[in-house]
């Protein structure tokens, strides 16, 4: 505490220079900062596909394969029902000699996940490096059961 001058009470004032100080070297702390902490990641989105463009399965082109694991524990190999050792067999000279190494993987709803990255590790072993997971066509925010049947007539407008 500081003496006022001239008297001999004790000046009760709070003294706000450092507190001045402080705040105004943390303002230009984080007025450095901030522009550095934005980071951009960029990532590639696939683009909208209209739902009457959407590839068949049976149309694949015959450069690519497609592994696809079943819900009951089957594999296939472009079409070709196998076991998972033997289609990391078939894969292995497949891609060793192959410049684009990218496998389709198609895995049904009720297949297990331990079976399904058992088929995704066996398929990197045997050379794949880029794994495209193929999906299911959207519904555009309906669900399954609230879809109109083909045929079905169209709701009436409200009123």
């Amino acid at each position: 505490m500081g003496m006022a001058v001239g008297t001999k009470r004790p000046v009760t004032d709070i003294n706000v220079t450092p507190l001045i100080d402080v705040v105004l070297v943390l303002l230009i702390i984080f007025m450095v900062l901030t522009p550095l902490a934005e980071k951009q990641m960029f990532t590639r989105v696939p683009e909208f596909e209209p739902p009457n463009q959407v590839v068949p399965p049976d149309s694949v082109p015959p450069d690519q394969t497609v592994l696809t694991l079943k819900a009951d524990g089957r594999v296939m190999l472009n079409r070709q029902e196998m076991t998972l050792d033997q289609a990391a067999v078939l894969l292995a000279p497949l891609y060793k000699d192959r410049m684009s190494k990218v496998l389709f993987f198609n895995a049904e709803d009720g297949a297990k996940y331990g079976l399904a990255v058992k088929a995704l590790d066996a398929a990197h072993a045997a050379g794949v490096n880029t794994i495209g997971m193929m999906t299911d066509a959207p519904s555009f925010g309906l669900p399954a059961a609230a879809a109109p049947a083909e045929g079905a007539p169209a709701p009436a407008p409200a009123q």
